[in-house]
C-alpha cells in the first residue's frame, strides 16, 4: 500500500492535480491576501477620516470658544463705558447745577449794573432838562452842524 501511494504521488496525473489545488489554494491565498489588504486599507481610511473629523471639531470648539470670549469681553467694555458715561453724565450734572447758581449771580449783577447806568442816565437828563428849563433860550441845544459856521 505505501507503493501505491507512492505510485500515484510520482504519476504526472497527481502532479498535475497537486499544482492545481496548490495553484487554486494560492489564488485563494492570494485572494485572502487582497481583502485583507483592502479591509486593512479601508480601517486606516475610516481611522484617518475619524482623526481628521475630531481635529476639525476640537479646532471649531475651540474657535467657538475664542469667540464667545471675544464677546463676552466686549460686552463688559461695553458695561463699564456704559457706567463711566453714566457717572461722568451725573458729574456734568452736578457740575451744571452748580453753575447755574453762578451764572444767575452774574447775570443778576450785569442787570444791577445796567439798572444803575439807567438811572443815573435818568438823573443826567432830569439835571440837563432842569438847566434847559431855567434858561428859555438854551432850548433846542446849540449843536454845530458844520464845523466852520
Amino acid at each position: 500500500m505505501g507503493q501505491a501511494k507512492q505510485a500515484k504521488n510520482d504519476s504526472p496525473l497527481h502532479e498535475q492535480c497537486t499544482t492545481i489545488s496548490s495553484s487554486n489554494q494560492n489564488e485563494n491565498f492570494v485572494e485572502i491576501e487582497k481583502e485583507k489588504t483592502i479591509a486593512l486599507i479601508n480601517a486606516w481610511e475610516e481611522n484617518e477620516k475619524a482623526k481628521a473629523q475630531t481635529k476639525a471639531y476640537k479646532e471649531l470648539c475651540s474657535i467657538e470658544a475664542w469667540e464667545n470670549n471675544m464677546k463676552t469681553s466686549l460686552e463688559l467694555d461695553l458695561k463699564k463705558m456704559e457706567e463711566n458715561s453714566e457717572v461722568e453724565k451725573a458729574e456734568y450734572s452736578k457740575r451744571f447745577k452748580k453753575k447755574i447758581p453762578e451764572i444767575e449771580k452774574i447775570a443778576e449783577a450785569k442787570r444791577e449794573k445796567i439798572e444803575k447806568l439807567k438811572e443815573q442816565k435818568s438823573i443826567n437828563l432830569k439835571k440837563m432838562s432842569e438847566k434847559l428849563s431855567a434858561t428859555p433860550n438854551a432850548y433846542p441845544p446849540k449843536t454845530k452842524t458844520c464845523g466852520c459856521f
